[in-house]
């Protein structure tokens, strides 16, 4: 069947991936300076009630302090070790288009920045609210950014080529 997906673990090959991104990249380059145009400048602290701020010296954490519970909570961890994880990203991404000077590059050093803020602003708030245990927090950026993203190109290692069995 020409419409099927291809099996877990293999990708589709109807398109040169880095011959599509060029063939769009007008579009984006269109896309890029309109949001240049429009985007209002915000900063990450702006966003933060620091009045509610305490020494953790003075007062530690405790795991009766956070106001977030259960999937709010995890929903904040995981989008901010997401965010952590922008140096990978900015590096694949950065890596597939090279040095120079085009919509994608212009595009992924404006995208790196804007989601940097996003860090800033979740991690300055989870902290000085001390909805996240800080200590953990941070043990988790660190096994994150130290494991690093790498994108996946092509079946998973010992994953056969062949296309899968049909059902029908």
């Amino acid at each position: 069947m020409p419409n099927e997906l291809p099996p877990i673990g293999e990708t589709a090959t109807d398109y040169d991936e880095r011959a599509l991104l060029q063939d769009l990249e007008p579009e984006a380059g269109r896309l890029f300076d309109r949001h240049a145009k429009v985007a209002q400048e915000w900063f990450p602290h702006d966003y933060i009630p620091y009045r509610l701020g305490r020494d953790f010296d003075k007062e530690p954490w405790t795991p009766d302090q956070p106001r977030l519970t259960g999937v709010a909570q995890t929903s904040f961890e995981v989008n901010l070790l997401t965010e952590d994880n922008l140096p990978s990203y900015h590096r694949l991404i950065h890596g597939m288009f090279g040095a120079g000077d085009g919509a994608w590059i212009n595009w992924i050093g404006r995208w790196t920045a804007e989601e940097g803020r996003h860090a800033i602003v979740l991690r300055d708030y989870l902290t000085v609210t001390r909805n996240l245990d800080p200590i953990a927090l941070e043990r988790g950026r660190m096994t994150q950014l130290q494991q690093g993203f790498h994108r996946f190109f092509g079946p998973a290692p010992g994953a056969s080529s062949k296309p899968a069995p049909s059902n029908s």
